[in-house]
């Protein structure tokens, strides 16, 4: 069996096992059961006669052979991508294509003060517009799929390009009726009595607030979890519970004077920050360099 016949979709999932180190790890992101991903790589390593991974303590990492297909599916996606990329431009005509990928929770903000003054200087440009957690963003980023993204949470050291600001504190998000919703400020202690609504872990707002009951060794028991702003918000809404986002978001999912936002009382919610990332090796089109400078320029001016 030659290189070209060789199974793609377990040669992707090799390098997403390198790229995560772990078998688990990169299943939860590729959003497949574990022994889904383990059964394809061992197929692989039957096809070509070879080990590609080895246990290193709690963890598995790539063997040599691993580490070169691993690396050739990256260099055959960045060609692969930058093809599309092209062939994208093409079918545009003169516009091009920008990739953008947008935070849940930041989609209106975003397309309202960044997005529309982009169309005025490059009507003609397509743009490709998704939502998503910053995790996946940061991938397909390192992939060549996304051209820049903004996104909220903790990042820790992603190899790109990266500016940071303060987004404004996360809060308590309540009806008006709520018997907290007199107070200028709530405590993690006096979260705990009631009822709340989680966001599903890979949200970088999600992170936070797990760290913050951590940090005061309190239980996070929420009564709900969502996947979208916009389910938490209804929830919200229909007194069911206590969500939580900065209240630009909440302002941006929720009638005027609907809800009220009270800011937490711990550090880490009033140090939070989101971000406009990009690779570092990805050069921009001139319509993708102005879309990254609105970008950097609304956030900045936005930081509280």
């Amino acid at each position: 069996m030659t290189l070209s016949t060789y199974p793609e979709k377990a040669i992707r999932y090799l390098y997403m096992v390198g790229l995560y180190g772990g078998i688990r790890r990169a299943a939860d992101i590729l959003g497949f059961n574990p022994s889904v991903v383990s059964r394809q790589i061992s197929l692989l390593e039957r096809t070509i006669q070879l080990p590609l991974l080895e246990k290193r303590g709690r963890n598995v990492v790539l063997t040599e052979a691993g580490r070169l297909l691993a690396d050739d599916y990256a260099i055959t996606q960045q060609k692969r991508n930058e093809l599309e990329r092209q062939l994208s431009d093409m079918r545009h005509m003169r516009g091009g294509t920008v990739t953008l990928r947008v935070g849940q929770g930041m989609v209106q903000e975003i397309i309202t003060h960044v997005v529309s003054d982009f169309a005025q200087i490059y009507p003609n440009v397509f743009v490709d517009i998704t939502s998503g957690n910053m995790e996946t963003s940061m991938e397909l980023i390192a992939r060549g799929e996304v051209d820049m993204a903004v996104g909220f949470g903790p990042v820790g050291q992603p190899a790109l390009k990266r500016y940071s600001y303060n987004r404004g504190a996360i809060c308590a998000i309540v009806r008006k009726d709520h018997v907290i919703s007199d107070l200028k400020k709530v405590t993690l202690q006096e979260l705990s009595r009631h009822r709340l609504i989680a966001m599903h872990d890979n949200f970088g707002l999600q992170r936070y607030l797990t760290a913050m009951f951590r940090d005061e060794a309190i239980m996070f028991r929420p009564s709900y979890c969502c996947n979208l702003f916009t389910s938490a918000i209804a929830l919200c809404r229909a007194g069911l519970g206590i969500a939580f986002m900065t209240e630009q978001t909440a302002n941006a999912n929720s009638y005027p004077g609907e809800l009220t936002a009270i800011p937490i009382d711990h550090h880490i919610a009033r140090e939070c920050q989101w971000h406009v990332l990009r690779s570092s090796d990805h050069r921009f089109t001139p319509a993708a360099h102005y879309l990254w400078k609105l970008l950097c320029n609304y956030l900045s001016d936005s930081s509280t």
